[in-house]
Formats: structure tokens, C-alpha cells, sequence
């Protein structure tokens, strides 16, 4: 995001009126501490079950990026995309 809005934005002239910030369940599940992923291997069961506490631990890392968008004067959207 800094790259875009420091070197695209100001090279082009264009200035964004809001940040979309898309994140997954599974993203703050990760983000939250949930057990590492492996390529070629089944998803651990933490990622394909309810686990409400590694999502709320998650939403930190969110509420940061959230923060850093904001200190360039911007508005925020989040959208959270979830997969069956």
C-alpha cells in the first residue's frame, strides 16, 4: 500500500479517497496464531472449523493495517470475504 500511494499515486497525480482492506477468516485465523500451513498438505483443522478465539487474536494484525491507511488521511473499508 505505501509503495502505490508514495510512488503511483504521486507519479500519476491520482489521489485515493478510500482503502478497501479485504481479509479472509482464514487470514485472521493465521494472523491469530493458528498452526502453520503446508503446501501439499490438508489444511489444519483450526482453519476449516469455528475457532472464534485465533479470529479475534487475529483482528490485531487487521486493526494495524486499519491504523496505517489512516495515518495517510484515508478512509477505511473492510471487507471480509468467507469460503464454505
Amino acid at each position: 500500500m505505501e509503495k502505490f500511494l508514495h510512488i503511483k499515486c504521486r507519479n500519476s497525480g491520482l489521489r485515493p479517497d478510500v482503502v478497501v482492506l479485504v481479509a479472509t477468516v482464514r487470514a485472521l485465523k493465521m494472523h491469530g496464531g493458528g498452526p502453520q500451513v503446508v503446501p501439499g498438505t490438508p489444511l489444519p483443522a483450526a482453519y476449516v472449523q469455528p475457532n472464534c478465539e485465533l479470529v479475534e487474536k487475529g483482528f490485531a494484525n487487521l486493526k494495524k493495517h486499519i491504523e496505517n491507511v489512516r495515518k495517510f488521511g484515508l478512509q477505511v473499508v473492510v471487507a471480509i470475504n468467507r469460503f464454505s
